[in-house]
C-alpha cells in the first residue's frame, strides 16, 4: 500500500524529523504513549513503512511492505497501550499477526509478546491468543501465567462448560498461592441458586483456618468505603476469616448517605469484631483513615481497600515480620490484581504488584510519623516513603497475600495507563519526596495533624472539597519548560523577580532517543518546598489564570496539544536562544511554526518571542540575524 504522505497539515514537520531521528523503536512507542501524540504514531508508521503510509493508513489497512519490524511491533505496542478504542486494538493485535505470519516476532524483544498476548486476550481474541501462546517465547513467566488462568477461566463465554473446567482454572488461580506456601483458592460455582455475585466475590480459600492463631498483639484492621456493594461484604469476610483471632475491624462510613446503611449494617452483623466509624462529610480514604485511627485499639494497624479481599493468612503473616524483628517498622506484601470476573489483564502491566494498602504500622511509629496526609489520593504511596525516610525501611513478605480489585473508574486507575501518569500524580510525589528530604530522621513526633495536608503545594484535584492545597485562582506569571536539569541561576532569577506565586510547569522536551519520561529534577522540587508558596507546580488540568506565560523551552509545546488543557493564559512569550534556532538545545529543531499553531490551539493566542534573559549583547544579534523579523 502506498499513499502520499500529508506533510502540509500540522506537527508534519515534526513527525518528519521523529521519523528520521526515531531509531530506537521502544523510545519511540514510549514517547506516543506518554503524550498521546498522532504525530509520534505517525512517526512510527513512517518509520516502520519505509515513509508509505501514516498511522491511520496503517490502522486502516496494514501495509504490505514493511522495512523495520520492530517499528511496527512498536507501533502495535503504542496503539493497544493507548486504549482509545475496540477498533485500534483490533488493529494492534492484526498488526503483531502479521509479524508472527512473517515470522518477524521471535526475533523481537520480550515487551512486544507481552504486547501481544495482552492485546489479543483484551480484545476478546481468546482462541487465537492460544494459539499463539506456545510461540510467544519470550513472554515474562508472570504474565504468561496469568494469560493462561485468564484462558482457563470457564466462566468468561456463555456456552455450556466442561464440568471439570472451574476446578482446574480454579487450579490455576490458586498456584501463585500454593508456591507461596499458602492454602489454595475456593471460587463458589456460579449457580441460579448463589445470585448473581462476581466471581470476585465468590473468593474464599479450600481450609478453614480461621482464628487458627490464638496469641498475638491486637491487630487493628481500617476498611474506608465510600458508597459501598456487595464487595464491602467480600473484604470484611476475608478479614474475618483471618487465621490471627485477635483483631478488630474498623469500617469507615464516607457519608455515603442512608441509601447504604442495610450494606453496612449487614458487614456489620458479620462479625463481632467489627464496629462503623461514620464521617459526617465526606473527605476521601486517607481522612476517613485519620478518624479510625483515634479509635484503633490495636498494637499493629493496617488496612484493607472496601473491595478487595486477602488471602486468611495475610495478617499472621505480616505481623510475623513485625515480631521477628523490633526494628523493623512496618510490613506489607504482594497482590494480584484482577477484575470482577477474576481475569488479570491490564495492559502493559503485570498482575503482580506490591499491595500499598496492605501497609501494617506499629502504633508507635504512628505516633512518631504522623497521620496519612488529608488528600484524596496517594497518600497511602507517601505514608510508606515517610516511614522508610524517618523510621526505617518498610519490610515485605515479598509474597502475594491479597486480590485487588482492579475496576474502570477508581482514582487510582484513571491515573495510570501504561507508559502514562497524570502530572499531578508526578508532581505531588516529586513534592512530598522533597518533603521528606526536610524531615529530621531522629523525629519523634510529627507536626502534621489528623487533618492536615502537605506542607508544600498540593494539586487542587488532590484535595478537592478539603479546604486545602495550592490557590487556584490566578498566578501573574507561570514558568513553561522542561525542568528535567538541575535549576540554573538564571531560570531561579526568572523565579524570583515574578510577582505573587509563579507557576511552574513541566514538560518534556521531545526526545526519540529517551526510552523513559524526563521527570521535573529533584531540585526544582526543592525549590517548590522551601518557597513557601510563591513558587507552585502548574498542570494542564489545572483550571485557573495566568497573565503571562514565559515558554523558555519551545520545544515543549510541539506535542503538549494532543491532551487538553483547562490553563487560560493571557500573553505568552516564548524566549529563544541561537541554540534553539540552530537545533543544539533541544532534541528535536524548533518548528516555529509549530510551536506557534500549539499557542494559539492550546491557549487561543498569538505567541510573542523574545530573547531569552540570559543572552549577551553578541548573542542577541545572532538570534535576530537567525531569525529576522520574528523577535519583538
Amino acid at each position: 500500500m502506498s499513499a502520499q504522505t500529508p506533510w502540509h497539515r500540522s506537527g508534519a514537520w515534526t513527525a518528519w524529523q521523529l521519523w528520521h531521528r526515531g531509531a530506537d523503536p521502544l523510545a519511540l512507542a514510549h514517547l506516543a504513549l506518554r503524550t498521546k501524540s498522532e504525530v509520534v504514531l505517525d512517526a512510527l508508521a513512517l518509520r516502520a513503512t519505509g515513509g508509505r503510509d501514516t498511522a491511520r493508513q496503517v490502522v486502516v489497512d496494514p501495509p504490505d511492505h514493511v522495512s523495520s519490524n520492530e517499528h511496527l511491533a512498536a507501533f502495535a505496542l503504542a496503539l493497544a497501550g493507548l486504549g482509545r478504542d475496540q477498533t485500534e486494538l483490533l488493529a494492534a493485535t492484526g498488526l503483531y499477526e502479521h509479524l508472527w505470519s512473517r515470522g518477524a516476532l521471535a526475533g523481537l524483544p520480550p515487551r512486544y509478546h507481552q504486547g501481544m498476548g495482552q492485546s489479543l486476550f483484551l480484545a476478546g481474541r481468546h482462541d487465537a491468543l492460544r494459539t499463539a501462546l506456545p510461540h510467544l517465547s519470550k513472554l515474562p513467566p508472570t504474565i504468561r501465567q496469568h494469560l493462561e488462568i485468564d484462558l482457563a477461566n470457564p466462566h468468561l463465554d456463555d456456552g455450556p462448560a466442561d464440568p471439570g473446567a472451574h476446578a482446574r482454572w480454579q487450579s490455576l488461580l490458586s498456584v501463585p498461592f500454593v508456591e507461596a506456601g499458602l492454602e489454595p483458592l475456593r471460587v463458589t460455582e456460579p449457580t441460579g441458586a448463589a445470585g448473581p455475585l462476581h466471581l470476585f466475590d465468590r473468593l474464599g480459600t479450600a481450609d478453614d483456618i480461621a482464628r487458627s492463631v490464638d496469641t498475638g498483639p491486637l491487630i487493628s484492621v481500617i476498611i474506608p468505603c465510600f458508597r459501598p456493594d456487595e464487595g464491602l461484604l467480600t473484604s470484611i469476610a476475608s478479614i474475618s476469616t483471618q487465621s490471627w483471632s485477635a483483631l478488630e475491624i474498623l469500617v469507615i462510613d464516607d457519608a455515603s448517605g442512608p441509601e447504604f446503611d442495610e450494606v453496612f449494617d449487614r458487614a456489620l452483623a458479620s462479625d463481632p469484631r467489627a464496629r462503623l466509624v461514620r464521617m459526617e462529610r465526606n473527605g476521601g480514604s486517607y481522612v476517613g483513615r485519620n478518624a479510625a485511627l483515634q479509635q484503633a485499639r490495636g498494637e499493629f494497624i493496617t488496612f484493607q481497600d472496601a473491595d478487595d479481599w486477602s488471602h486468611p493468612r495475610r495478617l499472621e503473616a505480616q505481623a510475623q515480620l513485625l515480631l521477628d524483628d523490633a526494628a523493623v517498622p512496618a510490613s506489607r506484601s504482594l497482590a494480584i490484581r484482577a477484575k470482577d470476573d477474576l481475569t488479570h489483564q491490564w495492559f502493559g502491566y503485570s498482575a503482580v504488584r506490591e499491595n500499598a494498602s496492605s501497609l501494617m504500622v506499629r502504633r508507635p511509629v504512628i505516633d512518631r510519623i504522623g497521620p496519612f496526609l488529608a488528600v484524596r489520593k496517594g497518600a497511602d504511596s507517601e505514608y510508606a516513603e515517610r516511614i522508610d525516610a524517618v523510621a526505617g525501611p518498610v519490610r515485605s513478605t515479598g509474597t502475594p497475600l491479597a486480590i485487588t480489585r482492579l475496576r474502570s473508574g477508581t482514582l487510582s486507575r484513571g491515573d495510570f495507563t501504561y507508559q502514562w501518569s497524570t502530572p499531578e500524580r508526578l508532581s505531588f510525589k516529586g513534592t512530598y519526596r522533597a518533603w521528606h528530604r526536610t524531615l529530621d530522621p531522629h523525629l519523634r513526633r510529627s507536626p502534621l495533624g489528623p487533618g492536615d495536608s502537605l506542607p508544600a503545594p498540593v494539586p487542587g484535584s488532590f484535595v478537592r472539597g478539603l479546604g486545602d492545597g495550592a490557590d487556584a485562582g490566578r498566578r501573574p506569571v507561570a514558568l513553561l519548560g522542561d525542568f528535567s536539569t538541575a535549576p540554573t541561576p538564571d531560570r531561579v532569577d526568572l523565579v524570583e523577580q515574578g510577582a505573587g506565586p509563579v507557576g511552574l510547569w513541566h514538560l518534556e522536551d521531545p526526545d526519540p532517543g529517551r526510552r523513559k519520561r524526563a521527570e521535573m529534577h529533584d531540585g526544582w522540587f526543592d525549590l517548590v518546598v522551601s518557597a513557601a508558596g510563591r513558587l507552585v507546580p502548574l498542570h494542564r488540568s489545572d483550571d485557573l489564570e495566568v497573565g503571562r506565560l514565559l515558554v523558555l523551552d519551545p520545544g515543549v509545546l510541539l506535542l503538549a496539544t494532543a491532551q487538553p488543557t483547562r490553563v487560560r493564559v493571557g500573553e505568552v512569550v516564548v524566549h529563544l536562544s541561537p541554540e534553539d534556532v540552530r537545533g543544539g538545545s533541544t532534541p528535536l529543531g524548533l518548528d516555529v511554526l509549530g510551536v506557534a499553531d500549539a499557542c494559539r490551539e492550546w491557549f487561543g493566542v498569538h505567541p510573542r518571542w523574545a530573547p531569552a534573559p540570559h543572552l549577551s549583547q553578541d548573542a542577541r544579534e545572532e538570534l535576530a540575524e537567525l531569525v529576522p523579523g520574528l523577535l519583538r
